[in-house]
């Protein structure tokens, strides 16, 4: 599946469809993730990293999540077996964890009622795995905005490769070009570029302690409801 690059100049009036991002997008997750991620480091024998550290890491999925934990750096690796053995343990922890200390953003649920007025669609496209996205949508209430939710681990592809997003938009029956990603990372952006989508980031969520400023976008905003604003003008 093939789309063109659009331009900058896209008018958002274009727009028929957002893709959201969840984790630094939709929801504070870092800290029921961070707890998940100590208690694995603690059954290795290893001192835990705590919640700032684990902010940086958050971003590209569970298993590179867990190589930069284990390794102790954004571009570590480990060995397969210690990465297996911290897998099955992040898993259950992360169950137990999911939605324990995760906060709404402000200004999401007021944005997502304005896209819905907008008459836009709406899926969530995440590297988290689907089980424990589609748990804490549905504790913050936030399923019923989507039309799906999309998994990290659904297709063999994950952000920042397009096929996400390319997915998405064929889900939809929307052309990618008419699609709008909102995300908060390099990650979103990278994947909306490459699929064809104009993109906008929120400014305070994850970024793998890069500079939002330094990421290519077509926009930053502090809210959904600046996004939503953007829309109806």
């Amino acid at each position: 599946m093939a789309a063109l690059i659009p331009s900058i100049a896209t008018p958002w009036s274009a727009t028929a469809a957002i893709l959201c991002d969840l984790d630094g997008t939709l929801l504070d997750t870092v800290p029921d993730i961070a707890e998940a991620v100590d208690a694995v480091l603690l059954e290795l024998g290893r001192a835990p990293l705590g919640d700032a550290i684990v902010r940086d890491y958050v971003g590209q999925g569970v298993d590179v999540l867990l190589h930069r934990a284990l390794g102790g750096g954004l571009d570590a690796r480990t060995e397969a077996d210690l990465h297996t053995r911290a897998r099955r343990l992040f898993d259950a922890a992360y169950a137990a964890t999911n939605g324990r200390r995760t906060r709404l953003y402000p200004g999401v649920r007021e944005g997502l009622d304005a896209f819905r007025v907008l008459g836009l669609r709406l899926a969530c496209v995440t590297n988290k795995p689907q089980a424990p996205t589609d748990a804490v949508l549905a504790q913050f209430g936030l399923e019923a905005y989507f039309e799906f939710a999309l998994g990290g681990d659904v297709l063999p592809q994950r952000k920042p490769q397009p096929e996400p997003l390319w997915h998405a938009a064929h889900r939809l029956g929307v052309d990618a070009a008419a699609c709008l990603m909102l995300g908060d990372s390099a990650n979103d952006a990278k994947a909306a570029r490459a699929a064809g989508m104009p993109v906008v980031l929120v400014d305070y969520g994850y970024t793998e302690g890069r500079p939002i400023g330094e990421i290519d976008c077509d926009r930053v905003v502090a809210s959904f409801v600046d996004v939503a604003a953007m829309l109806a003008a």
